[in-house]
């Protein structure tokens, strides 16, 4: 029986996921808008056999002043080029249904995937800020519930457009002048409440497929969209029980829509050294050059609420329900730290120091032996189908990631050692 293998990919955000990473001496942060960075960052995944490499995305200027560019190429264009030097690792790039046309979004991405040869994902999200509605001529987004009925219709839109032409309608035959087969071509003449489509994509379909659809949030129409329509979430857990509540209920979605479950790969930020000391160190490091003033800022903008009479080594109060507050915050991350703050007994310090590297994802400090032990512990106990890799630290981090911990992976049998195919299909264990 071929034993099940744990799926991991990494988002490549900037100089690393920790708010601090551009200030330590030796960081890159000079190169962040440099194609040839983000390159080498795509050659290190794929040498490590991950499943994919991802760019996320916003499209706005973050107000805080952190000198940290969060984004600087727009993910399909980078990824064209990323695409050019790279041969088997996935490739997926983040796309906004708010903003988007499905016409255009889904050329782009079939392009991208022939280009690749079949490597492409894409990561659908809703946006999450007025600041950019704003850009894209609208006061402010519309509210949750509305965003996931616009996406829902922008994805089924697109996976109509890649059926309308595929492969089989190009003919090509010369002597008879005959190009195309139009019984292959399938215009959609689509009428929807946000969308109007006439006519077919003009990028055939491969026999390999169409691109692979993603999604991040774990929001409840996030669930409901993501068991309709995509083969990954990305997710936030905390912890085993946070991890297995949520594979669970997706599970369970899933079978009542008679569809093959979506991976879960809940983000992990791993900071790993030879020996325990200096794994700490690097995080003390950078947790130290962000006062703990803006630390509890950070916070309380995160879950909309005054936490200055909060005491730092007293238990976090119980958090109000999410409907009970009065400022804008993104759910998901509330609830993960409601959820954190009732079941583990945080005290504020705890909290902040959890908070510290990305908006509060599973982190993981210590040995590669540590790192493995922890991440099949929680693959073994199903709270995970794998991991979307956050490293503090671009390169260095996740360099250590790669030549200390990958190879444990791969000698436990849990991690793939070579790619079998240079499908992102594949590497995900899709079927058909």
């Amino acid at each position: 029986m071929t034993m099940k293998h744990m799926h991991l990919s990494v988002l490549a955000y900037s100089t690393g996921l920790h708010p601090a990473s551009w200030r330590l001496p030796h960081s890159y942060v000079e190169e962040v808008g440099d194609i040839d960075f983000q390159i080498k960052l795509a050659k290190l995944a794929e040498k490590g056999k991950l499943d994919a490499f991802f760019l996320g995305d916003g499209q706005y200027i973050s107000g805080e002043e952190t000198g940290h560019i969060s984004y600087y190429f727009e993910p399909l264009t980078a990824l064209a080029a990323i695409s050019r030097e790279t041969h088997s690792i996935g490739l997926i790039g983040t796309i906004s249904s708010s903003f988007y046309e499905p016409y255009l979004a889904a050329r782009m991405l079939s392009s991208l995937h022939q280009i690749s040869h079949g490597r492409i994902g894409a990561n659908i999200v809703t946006s999450q800020f007025d600041l950019e509605a704003q850009n894209y001529s609208m006061q402010a987004l519309p509210h949750l519930e509305k965003r996931y009925e616009r996406a829902d219709e922008f994805i089924n839109v697109m996976k109509k457009l890649w059926e309308s032409f595929t492969v089989e309608a190009i003919v090509n035959h010369k002597e008879s002048g005959i190009g195309l087969n139009h019984q292959y071509i399938h215009p959609l003449h689509y009428q929807g409440k946000y969308f109007q489509v006439a006519g077919a994509i003009n990028i055939p379909t491969p026999k390999y497929g169409r691109p692979r659809l993603f999604q991040a949030g774990t929001s409840i129409p996030g669930r409901d969209l993501a068991v309709r329509h995509v083969d990954a979430i990305f997710s936030i857990a905390w912890n085993i029980q946070d991890g297995q509540q949520f594979r669970q209920d997706i599970h369970q979605r899933a079978m009542e829509a008679n569809r093959q479950p979506p991976l879960v790969l809940p983000g992990l930020t791993v900071y790993v050294d030879e020996n325990e000391e200096d794994a700490y160190k690097l995080k003390q490091q950078l947790d130290d050059m962000i006062p703990l003033e803006k630390r509890k800022k950070q916070l309380s903008k995160a879950i909309g609420l005054d936490i200055s009479e909060w005491t730092l080594d007293e238990v976090v109060p119980s958090l109000p329900p999410y409907e009970a507050l009065e400022k804008k915050v993104v759910k998901s991350m509330y609830k993960a730290i409601q959820r954190a703050v009732k079941t583990e007994q945080l005290t504020l310090r705890d909290l902040l120091d959890r908070f510290g590297t990305w908006v509060g994802h599973k982190t993981i400090v210590g040995t590669p032996e540590q790192v493995a032990d922890e991440m099949i512990e929680w693959f073994e106990k199903e709270a995970c189908d794998g991991f979307m890799l956050m490293a503090p630290t671009y390169p260095e981090s996740f360099e250590k990631f790669i030549h200390l911990v990958i190879p444990i992976l791969q000698e436990r049998g849990v991690f793939r050692r070579d790619y079998e195919s240079h499908l992102l299909k594949n590497h995900l264990g899709i079927k058909n």
